[in-house]
């Protein structure tokens, strides 16, 4: 992670996206809409807040690693200073004072560990910023768990967390893993790890409490919608899971591609997807990107890239108001194929970016809830220990310069999932009855396909 950088041109292609910061999809500034997932097939969001993966991010911005010789401070500078600067810069003689004055009088000397006290005080400092979920800090340990999130392969669980009414609550189970073969539930939440309370913990220390090497095991106290507890323990395994996944919808010619994340390779894949549905006769493709957090911003431009023939796919803007265009890289392989691009309220960060694009486009008709609004670029800055503090340092609009941040995107046609449904992803789509999807509870892919048949129509004139 050491050698991240925030690309000079996420418009053009980066080659060797590890060199690439993610999109940051931690959870934001506004609380995530809920929505209701399936607790199978229903989708893996690399970056999602997953236990699988200690997914510490999971609907997310944009975000850059900037080395500490780009930014002009030394690492792990300290701050010492006795006056404000001409600048502004805040006096930091209080809070040595504060601290010496904790020093000299707390009744349990042991607990005043100079690395937590530290740490205590760049969290404080960035929390101070307001900027939940964007501006923040991440320990050593977060930051290696940062990295490992979009590598593709997570030790883990299995399972997707959400903070909801301040309470780490299960939204997702990852498809044959161990928290689905133990039973763990969709809608349950997480009171204890390993019999020790988690109440008034952050997400990112919730998780990282879960996750552990393989072969172990940890035991999750859980508590249920209807107040009913129970302890689960769950032997942590390697999960290795694909980013795309793609089918015909039964009975028609229309194929839906899912695309869970914007991780390494996700371009790639949906390229290969594409491919395959085309010559397995596809005449249109739903585009299913919810509960989707982000990923890299090069796999974002590409994926655009597969759907829009030109122009822009975002714009950013930094502190001094600048606007900078992000173009569509060209060469793209579905730019006339008719699309319905499918999101709901956990679609985040890059794959909010491809919606806008593919919306201010004209290119397709977006169909669900209105997307989670992540519209902040986030600096990672690397701190001398190990850790680092994430800075929101740009804002993105849309290629028209909508803003999208804490008010996401609006669909063409609005779907909500009626509460407590799973929707389906094309790994169901085998073990479906006669009557299909049409026969399902999922209403946005119901939806979703109904516009597709219109696109279709109007394209080949029947």
């Amino acid at each position: 992670m050491d050698d991240d950088r925030l690309p000079a041109e996420p418009g053009t292609p980066d080659p060797e996206p590890s060199n690439s910061e993610p999109l940051n999809p931690e959870p934001l500034g506004a609380p995530p809409r809920p929505t209701s997932h399936s607790a199978r097939g229903r989708g893996w969001t690399v970056a999602a807040l997953a236990l699988a993966a200690i997914l510490l991010f999971g609907t997310g911005s944009l975000v850059g690693r900037l080395s500490a010789s780009e930014t002009g401070a030394a690492p792990g500078a300290g701050s010492t200073a006795s006056a404000p600067a001409a600048s502004g810069a805040p006096s930091w003689s209080l809070l040595d004072q504060a601290y010496q004055l904790l020093r000299a009088n707390y009744v349990d000397q042991s607990a005043l560990d100079p690395v937590t006290l530290q740490q205590g005080a760049i969290q404080g400092l960035m929390d101070a910023v307001n900027d939940p979920g964007h501006t923040g800090y991440l320990t050593a340990a977060e930051v290696a768990a940062r990295n490992e999130s979009l590598s593709g392969t997570f030790v883990g669980v299995g399972a997707v967390l959400d903070m909801e009414n301040n309470v780490a609550t299960v939204v997702r189970i990852i498809p044959g893993s161990p928290a689905e073969k133990a039973g763990l539930r969709a809608g349950e939440s997480i009171v204890r790890v390993d019999g020790a309370t988690v109440a008034g913990e952050t997400l990112d220390q919730i998780v990282a409490k879960v996750r552990g090497p393989a072969g172990t095991s940890v035991t999750l106290g859980l508590q249920d919608s209807d107040g009913s507890s129970r302890d689960l323990t769950i032997v942590r395994a390697q999960l290795d899971i694909p980013l795309v996944s793609w089918a015909m919808a039964p009975g028609t010619k229309n194929a839906v591609i899912r695309l869970e994340s914007f991780s390494t390779g996700a371009a790639k894949d949906v390229v290969a997807a594409i491919k395959a549905a085309r010559a397995a006769g596809a005449v249109g493709i739903v585009l299913d990107l919810r509960a989707n957090p982000g990923g890299y911003v090069n796999e974002a431009v590409d994926v655009a890239s597969q759907f829009v023939a030109s122009g822009v796919v975002y714009i950013s803007e930094d502190r001094s108001g600048k606007p900078v265009p992000h173009e569509v890289a060209g060469g793209g392989i579905a730019t006339d194929i008719p699309l319905v691009v499918l999101v709901d309220g956990q679609t985040a960060s890059a794959a909010e970016i491809v919606t806008g694009a593919i919306q201010d486009a004209g290119r397709a008709k977006v169909v669900g809830e209105t997307t989670y609004g992540t519209g902040t670029v986030v600096g990672t800055f690397p701190l001398a220990d190990g850790s680092a503090v994430t800075i929101g340092t740009e804002r993105w609009l849309t290629p028209k310069g909508n803003a999208i941040w804490r008010q996401g995107l609006t669909p063409d046609e609005t779907v909500a999932l009626p509460q407590g449904v799973n929707f389906l992803v094309p790994d169901d789509f085998s073990t479906l009855g006669p009557g299909g999807i049409a026969a399902s509870s999922d209403t946005q892919l119901q939806a979703a396909l109904r516009a597709l048949d219109v696109e279709v129509g109007a394209a080949t004139g029947s």
